[in-house]
């Protein structure tokens, strides 16, 4: 196999201090990623930053998705339109599966969608939690309910109209990035749409990304 000296995402982008364009880079190569995987009938089912690992390069870190042991590929020809495949098994990993995940419903490829929503928010805000019985910081955003920290599907499965507040400044942990700018967060809440079919389809993701980048670029 292919040796990723970069780690995980999470060791790569934690392990040194936030830069705006390698995080913007990250983000848009995810996107054409998962737009390959889904027009080739692939639903990767299990989308979080320990499951992207990092090649160094002169050029900047390159990733890749990694951990298909949960993946499913589309049946026959369903492969062109994986919105209309259904799954009923719930899988993923709890802070960044979606509500239709959490709440024990059928779904389908747009639950990656929001796991990437998931991954996008944290990356570009650096929001991070400690996981259980460790001390290793993870990338992920949440939902706060006193002082505990709830994963984002399962808040939403349970209220579908719990606010959302992008960006999350008081979360995040330092050193800081500048916040998102207001085009890329319209882009992540809806990623993080309760409404699956809300959420933006793969092959619109990446120019969607590209959009809301330039737009906030301009702003700025």
């Amino acid at each position: 196999m292919e040796y990723c000296d970069g780690g995980d995402l999470n060791q790569f982008l934690l392990s040194k201090p936030p830069d705006e364009e390698q995080n913007h880079s990250v983000v848009l190569q995810l996107s054409s990623a998962i737009c390959f995987l889904h027009q080739l009938g692939i639903t990767h089912r299990d989308l979080k930053p320990a499951n992207v690992l990092v090649c160094v390069t002169t050029k900047g870190p390159v990733v890749k998705v990694a951990d298909f042991g949960l993946s499913k590929m589309a049946e026959g020809t369903l492969a062109g339109d994986l919105c209309r495949q259904h799954f009923s098994s719930t899988c993923g990993s709890d802070f960044y599966m979606a509500p239709e995940v959490w709440g024990g419903q059928s779904y389908t490829a747009q639950a990656d969608i929001f796991s990437l929503g998931v991954m996008f928010w944290a990356i570009l805000e650096r929001i991070t939690f400690l996981e259980e019985g460790t001390t290793e910081e993870q990338l992920a955003a949440y939902a706060c309910k006193g002082r505990w920290l709830m994963p984002l599907g399962e808040v939403l499965s349970e209220n579908p109209d719990f606010p959302l507040s992008i960006p999350m400044k008081s979360k995040r942990a330092p050193p800081l990035p500048p916040t998102p700018g207001p085009h890329m967060c319209a882009l992540l809440l809806d990623m993080l749409a309760v409404d699956p079919f809300s959420r933006p389809r793969a092959d619109q993701l990446e120019s969607r990304v590209h959009a809301a980048l330039r737009q906030d670029a301009h702003c700025a």
